[in-house]
């Protein structure tokens, strides 16, 4: 595929150009903006913060149990 940016050849099935990192497929498209409530956006962002403290807990507890944290 050849890039449309630089029109380097590209292998076949290639996503990015290995020359100059132009996308050469284009991406998902969406017809217009997506619209949430505010309530379907809270939802989100509360499981957001659930994963985020759950990686948080999960990192002291590896770095405890390796010695890193507390000493």
């Amino acid at each position: 595929m050849k890039c449309p940016n630089c029109g380097t050849e590209n292998p076949a099935g290639k996503i990015v150009c290995s020359n100059c990192g132009r996308r050469l497929r284009p991406g998902r498209q969406t017809v217009g903006p997506t619209m949430q409530t505010e309530e379907e956006l809270m939802t989100r962002v509360r499981g957001d913060m659930r994963r985020l403290g759950l990686v948080t807990v999960i990192v002291v507890a590896v770095g405890v149990a390796l010695g890193y944290v507390i000493r």
